[in-house]
């Protein structure tokens, strides 16, 4: 379309379209900073969402009321199209200028930078290192859900580890159980100095052999050991796995704690800048904003106490998932765990070790038994005369009966007796524990999930309408920071409250759920 006296005209109009919109716009920002709002960036933010609904009113009616003169086609129409295209398509940028380009730049020309050449370097380079290494250590960090981080804590957890390692040995441990003795080879002259100038030389072998039950009983006992290897790694699974759930829920309800602190944050910062504007309009005492000022300094300690709490939580995490990456849960808040109870409930790991520790100490018995029997040995030879033809073969066997250590073998029967006397007793005092244990993990979930429904049916919105409705009345003059600083504590007191039944509530289902192999 060519440029006419017409589209000047538009052109014009839009100008003025355009810097009144940002005169509203900018006017407001100003406001709002007499009235307290020091953060150039929430001002802007708080400033556009209040005009949003005028400039776009503004644009909008004016877009309409030149819309029939630029889609006209009758007489003038050459000289309406021009002025009605203009404003129109100028409205439309003219807009999102106002809107987006416009408060960018008001932050620009708001935020006062100093910046000062360097007089030591190496500060600088120190500075610079810090910020490289704070910023590495926000992007190494890394969400996780909690069914990865149990695969990867199963997969990669040294103790994992260390017991395939122990299995591997056992395993190859049970193939030593048909040890026998070496194999002897020997040379005999029965006479030195002959007198007759015939010497007599023995040469054979020999070999001893245990009882044969006690290759039988030493196989069981490698084999009970070798099976007590793998039922710890069943064990080491579930405690793992309640290990693992343990720390990432304590980590999940100190990120939620400290989106709690973050709002408080938000709060008290806004109602320290009305107090202080309030206070040089000489609406309130000084003392309201001593106080403001230290609930928002203690709000800021407990912010930074519950990050030192979070971070030792992570490093808990990354040595039991033995990874080296900073790990969070999930974004969405923190959840109510259900509790598992199987239909058939099946024998605990810890209790299936102890049942194996009581089969190693009977295959034990077997053992001591067996080593009380005889030994055998063997000696096969072939004697030579010198001077004679043929030589002479031939064998002896003998047995070695226990005759001087029968006292102490079956005292050593009686031991590994009582060794199994004490893994039965060890069995049912575990047992009785453990179901003590899930009895009480039972009783602190009925305990805490009385209190996590009350606060999730009526305790958390009525906190929020206590924290909204104070904050408005404060605004208002109709309460005084004492009254305002009450309610908030109430409200406060009800959302932290929540917070720790549903961490305590949690925790004991992780616990049930651990008893329950689960």
């Amino acid at each position: 379309m060519p440029f006419s006296i017409s589209a000047g005209i538009g052109f014009i109009a839009l100008f003025g379209v355009a810097v009144l919109n940002g005169i509203v716009l900018i006017g407001t920002f100003n406001q709002l900073e007499k009235e307290g709002w020091t953060d150039v960036v929430k001002r802007v933010i708080e400033g556009t969402q209040i005009r949003l609904r005028p400039v776009l009113m503004t644009a909008t009616v004016a877009s309409l009321g030149f819309l029939p003169m630029a889609i006209s086609t009758g007489a003038g129409a050459e000289v309406q199209k021009p002025l009605a295209t203009v404003v129109i398509g100028g409205l439309v940028t003219a807009t999102f200028l106002t809107l987006f380009v416009l408060p960018l730049l008001y932050i620009i020309f708001n935020t006062k930078l100093h910046v000062k050449k360097p007089t030591n370097m190496k500060m600088l380079s120190a500075l610079l290192l810090l910020c490289l290494a704070g910023s590495a250590s926000v992007h190494a960090q890394q969400r996780i859900s909690i069914d990865d981080a149990i695969a990867t804590a199963v997969k990669n957890n040294r103790q994992v580890a260390i017991n395939q390692a122990e299995i591997r040995s056992a395993t190859i441990n049970v193939r030593t159980a048909g040890d026998i003795p070496k194999t002897g080879l020997f040379a005999e002259n029965e006479d030195l100095r002959p007198s007759d100038n015939k010497g007599i030389l023995k040469i054979g072998i020999s070999q001893s052999i245990a009882w044969p039950g006690l290759y039988a009983a030493r196989r069981q006992y490698l084999t009970s050991q070798l099976k007590y290897a793998e039922l710890n790694s069943e064990a080491l699974n579930a405690v793992l796995r309640r290990d693992v759930r343990a720390a990432y829920y304590t980590l999940w309800y100190l990120q939620d704690k400290q989106e709690l602190y973050g709002r408080l944050d938000s709060v008290y910062s806004d109602l320290l800048r009305a107090t202080d504007l309030r206070l040089r309009t000489g609406d309130v005492a000084k003392l309201d904003k001593i106080a403001a000022e230290t609930r928002f300094r203690e709000i800021q300690a407990f912010i930074e106490q519950n990050k030192k709490d979070m971070v030792l939580q992570q490093q808990q995490l990354m040595i039991l998932l033995n990874q080296n990456e900073w790990l969070l849960p999930v974004s969405s808040s923190l959840e109510k765990l259900a509790i598992n109870v199987p239909e058939r409930s099946s024998l605990h790991p810890l209790l299936q070790l102890q049942e194996q520790n009581i089969a190693i100490a009977s295959s034990n018995i077997a053992v001591q038994k067996n080593t009380n029997k005889p030994d055998f040995s063997g000696r096969f030879f072939s004697q030579r005369v010198w001077g004679a033809q043929d030589p002479f073969t031939g064998f002896s066997v003998s047995a070695a009966i226990p005759l001087f250590g029968a006292v102490a073998n079956r005292n050593k029967v009686k031991v590994a007796e009582a060794e199994r006397t004490i893994a039965e007793q060890s069995l049912a005092y575990q047992t009785q524990l453990l179901q003590t244990q899930k009895a009480s993990a039972l009783t602190t979930i009925e305990k805490n999930r009385a209190l996590v429904g009350f606060y999730e049916s009526s305790g958390l919105r009525q906190a929020e309408e206590i924290i909204k409705a104070a904050t408005l009345s404060y605004r208002a003059g109709e309460i005084s920071f004492a009254e305002l600083s009450q309610f908030l504590s109430q409200a406060i007191g009800i959302r932290q409250s929540y917070l720790d039944v549903l961490n305590a509530y949690n925790q004991s289902v992780i616990q049930f759920n651990y008893y329950n192999n689960q």
